[in-house]
């Protein structure tokens, strides 16, 4: 039931017809985002995707979200590193016809002057909302340390966010939102033909190119401790990872969940259940088409953050040393329920159709990412354990009042 048509211009539109579901979800996700800006537009991508909300010549935001309410529909957006995704959701019997406005307003977005100072003030909110809590802005401080330039916040700072202009974003809009830089992915009980049909009116006749993606150098900062008077120490430790393209990713997936995945993995059996040094002691991955990272986090009291930094690497030379069949088996059962799961919610469904049209180029079925998942091998989780877990090469960053003596 999964269907691919590529336009004359590139454009590329994957839908998922689910006869089964009543609800319906598209994204249009373009491949630029904030670690393409330049040093003196940070935060240029995020103030994009939020003017393309404001309207058209013909259709200001106020008409716009009170057609797609009509609708039952609603909308949302995100800006990552990699891309800026539009986000639709409603019922299938609607969604066309909300896709419809959501193409129109995508294709044909301007950007009056009045309302992007507006805007710019709301975003200097956005900016303060992250900036009073202390792990959020900790975690971009983390990120920028690991990878540099690529991975600063995506927000910007208030100074870059000030420093952008009308003529910046209708720049930046013209190189970047074009239809060779467009991937729509569309699950739902629609045909479709019909999915196409409406893409192919707002966005056919545009033949502009994607300029060049510049991506900077990546950079790493090793130790950093940022000040904050709080009651809690932020406590990040990163490692440079796997791209998320890379074959043997199952492998790592399975070794980190053992790591730090769950409730009974070993940082939080080791961190908080023996020792209970803190509450939230976790690690996560992200990936790149050019790189990825592996985070732990930890909330602690400022006095406890030597100790937790401590037994953090002391159980990463531990697990690199003895992983079990046992945790192996568990790591395995714990990712396949995860796809398993993910596979029968609608949100799952497209942002994998979308990823895996983006990375790959084709959908890969559920079924073949279990059996990779279950052809892992203890082999494989420890050498991508040893690969990347590699303490003299990590990003240590800490947030509040107690700088580690470590």
């Amino acid at each position: 039931m999964i269907q691919k048509t590529i336009l004359s211009n590139g454009l590329r539109i994957v839908t998922e017809q689910t006869p089964y579901l009543r609800g319906a979800a598209c994204h249009l996700r373009f491949g630029v985002g904030s670690g393409s800006e330049s040093f003196q537009q940070h935060g240029i991508a995020h103030i994009l995707e939020h003017m393309v909300f404001k309207g058209t010549p013909t259709m200001d935001q106020v008409a716009f979200g009170n057609a797609i309410a009509r609708l039952g529909c609603s909308t949302n957006a995100s800006t990552g590193y990699e891309s800026t995704t539009f986000e639709l959701d409603g019922p299938a019997e609607t969604i066309l016809a909300g896709l419809d406005l959501f193409a129109e307003l995508i294709a044909n977005f301007h950007v009056p002057a009045d309302e992007l100072e507006k805007e710019k003030d709301v975003i200097q909110e956005e900016y303060k909302m992250i900036r009073d809590d202390p792990s959020a802005w900790g975690e971009d401080a983390a990120y920028q340390a690991l990878l540099g330039g690529f991975a600063h916040p995506t927000i910007g700072t208030p100074e870059s966010i000030d420093r952008v202009t009308r003529r910046q974003l209708l720049a930046f809009s013209q190189r970047y939102f074009t239809p060779d830089n467009l991937v729509v992915a569309l699950v739902g009980n629609v045909e479709h033909a019909a999915a196409v049909d409406v893409l192919a009116k707002h966005f056919g006749h545009n033949t502009r190119e994607c300029g060049p993606l510049e991506l900077p150098p990546l950079t790493q900062v090793r130790v950093q401790h940022l000040e904050e008077d709080s009651e809690q120490e932020q406590v990040f430790l990163g490692f440079r990872a796997p791209e998320i393209t890379r074959p043997d990713l199952h492998a790592f997936d399975v070794a980190m969940t053992i790591l730090g995945g769950d409730s009974w993995s070993r940082l939080f059996q080791r961190i908080r259940n023996e020792l209970g040094l803190a509450y939230t002691i976790d690690g996560g991955y992200s990936g790149w088409q050019h790189t990825g990272a592996y985070m732990i986090y930890s909330g602690c009291q400022p006095a406890m953050t030597d100790q937790v930094l401590s037994e953090i690497q002391s159980e990463i030379t531990r697990f690199k040393s003895d992983m079990t069949a046992d945790e192996l088996v568990r790591s395995k059962a714990m990712l396949r329920a995860t796809l398993l799961m993910s596979s029968d919610h609608l949100s799952n469904k497209v942002h994998k159709l979308l990823d895996d049209e983006v990375l790959f180029g084709t959908w890969i079925p559920y079924e073949q990412d279990m059996e990779l998942l279950q052809a892992v091998t203890m082999e494989e989780a420890m050498r991508l354990a040893h690969e990347v877990l590699d303490l003299d090469k990590a990003t240590r960053v800490t947030v509040g009042p107690q700088q580690p003596t470590l």
